[in-house]
């Protein structure tokens, strides 16, 4: 059309060649010379040089497509291994998804899975191993268990050390909360770099507010303890002597201060006053031991049972007070997934192959206490909907997505502490708890409902963990609490009509602030500038008061 147009208009004379002068016709000649290097230059002269025809992009990159394929099979032709003239075969390309199906079902590990395991429990390996196991399988919550508190190698026999001091702080010395953190901390790491060089080897420091907040806030226990007492023995609820148990004592402190603290302010109480510490940890027992014989003064009533307090078995029939601060934490849990299409769920199996990896498996629940929890939850707290499961809408949507998985993410169920309800209810008959723990935590398992903390420290740094499957006693692992279902199964476990009708009624939940302004003497943890360590710290604590 452009030619046509041009043709019309007499616009195409302007593209006819021109008359040369002598200068421009030399330098053409020199041009195509130059061009057609390599040939007689005399018939360069005479005859007109041919401009092959113009490639386009796509013709050049046809060209080198088809050069490079040439070259491959030029290349392939001189591979000695090809000899014998058989073309090899390529396998086909996998597409993204097979690639993804592939890593998916990677091994987690380089040892042969094919190996025999055999299914242990903590207690089996309490008895007959003194290193961590290989080539076994166990419920996850055997596993956390055998990780803390194997007498051979368990977190709390070999690597636990609780921070405390032989007196309390004076309070009212330091300038306000942020002075009396600088103090703590400078002595916090000190200890630790002492112990790390004494023994050669990191050690866990961890503290209480037992021990920071010492005499003070084992004083306010007691005094809640006290004030109980007195209020039953006046109300005719009993007429039996002040018995304590106390369970998980650590170093033994609030022992000391609860027995000091109704010594001097209840001397007609403790005259008759029955104190028993029960310990799993036989590190911590001696220590308990220790404390309470290098005391200015020794208290006859008080004695230390060195047993696990879910394999209790005595009965106890005389109203008592259970007291288990910081317990709860450290009782191992069970994991479960549930299936998104049935909601029922599975149990968790943590395998340890036999070069010490771990993976997780998956089973139908068989475990007679995590089948009685879940029965129990559902009954004591028919409200509770667990966040692992969605809702039926949710996982109807969410079955149509492609890759949709067949179960949902984990979560921890506290079935050891399960147990230890079940203990109470069967063995203290008559007795009230004081239960003191965390009901938050940060930097928790990701991806997991109740997950707890899996922590240790390198010279110096905390260091999280993002799985509870780590190399048993090298790290600490504790869950929060969730206080109000707690309740809801303490009062469907322990507190049975009879004991309603025995006048001790249902549990009751605080927070730790709520629980030391009623029972705390505040005034000794005031610093200059009126705010209070004992009453803003460990806001993440509540109590369970029965």
């Amino acid at each position: 059309m452009l030619v046509s147009y041009l043709q019309r208009t007499g616009g195409l004379r302007k593209l006819q060649p021109v008359a040369l002068s002598r200068w421009q016709q030399r330098t053409l000649k020199t041009q195509r010379t130059l061009k057609t290097r390599g040939t007689n230059p005399k018939k360069a002269d005479k005859e007109e040089e041919k401009k092959p025809p113009h490639k386009g992009y796509f013709d050049e990159l046809r060209e080198t497509i088809s050069s490079w394929q040439q070259s491959t099979l030029n290349t392939q032709d001189t591979d000695p291994k090809k000899a014998d003239g058989k073309e090899e075969e390529r396998p086909p390309r996998k597409g993204y998804f097979e690639e993804l199906r592939e890593i998916m079902i990677m091994p987690l590990t380089s040892a042969d899975p094919n190996i025999p395991t055999k299914r242990v429990t903590a207690k089996y390996c309490a008895q007959k191993f003194t290193a961590p196991p290989r080539n076994v399988t166990m419920l996850s919550s055997d596993f956390i268990d055998d990780s803390l508190y194997n007498p051979a190698y368990g977190y709390f026999s070999k690597q636990a050390l609780i921070f405390s001091l032989r007196e309390g702080y004076d309070f009212s010395s330091f300038r306000d909360s942020s002075a009396f953190m600088d103090v703590m901390g400078d002595q916090y790491k000190e200890i630790e770099r002492e112990l790390d060089d004494v023994r050669g080897i990191t050690r866990q420091l961890w503290h209480t507010s037992t021990e920071i907040f010492k005499p003070w806030y084992g004083y306010a226990i007691a005094k809640h303890i006290a004030e109980q007492y007195m209020a039953d023995r006046k109300a005719n609820v009993h007429d039996d002597p002040l018995v304590v148990y106390e369970v998980g004592g650590g170093n033994g402190t609030l022992m000391m201060n609860i027995l000091d603290y109704i010594r001097n302010n209840e001397p007609a109480v403790y005259s008759q006053m029955e104190y028993r510490l029960v310990e799993i940890s036989p590190k911590l027992a001696r220590q308990q031991l220790i404390k309470h014989g290098s005391n200015n003064f020794v208290h006859a009533n008080a004695k230390v049972i060195n047993q696990s307090i879910l394999d209790w078995s005595t009965l106890e029939s005389r109203a008592c007070f259970v007291v288990a601060m910081e317990l709860l934490d450290n009782f191992p849990h069970d994991v479960v997934r549930y299936d998104y299409d049935t909601g029922e769920p599975y149990q968790g199996i943590v395998r340890v192959y036999d070069d010490s990896e771990y993976e997780d498996n998956y089973e139908p629940v068989t475990d007679p206490t995590i089948r009685s929890y879940l029965a129990a939850r559902k009954q004591a707290a028919p409200e509770y909907k667990t966040p692992a499961l969605p809702s039926e809408l949710h996982r109807r949507l969410r079955r149509q997505l492609p890759l949709a998985p067949n179960m949902t993410k984990i979560e921890f169920i506290p079935t050891h502490a399960f147990r230890f309800l079940q203990v109470l209810g069967k063995f203290f008959p008559r007795h009230r708890a004081v239960m003191g723990d965390f009901y938050m935590l940060p930097d928790t398992v990701p991806g997991a409902v109740d997950a707890p903390v899996v922590q240790t420290r390198l010279k110096g740094t905390m260091v999280p963990c993002d799985t509870y499957m780590v190399r048993p006693g090298w790290f600490d692992i504790f869950f929060p609490t969730n206080f109000e279902l707690l309740q809801s199964m303490y009062n469907a476990t322990c507190r049975a009509p009879a004991s309603t009708a025995a006048g001790l009624g249902g549990a009751r939940v605080c927070t730790q602030a709520e629980f030391v302004k009623q029972y705390g003497d505040l005034s000794k943890t005031a610093t200059r500038s009126g705010e209070n360590p004992m009453l803003e710290f460990y806001g993440n604590n509540k109590f369970l008061l029965s």
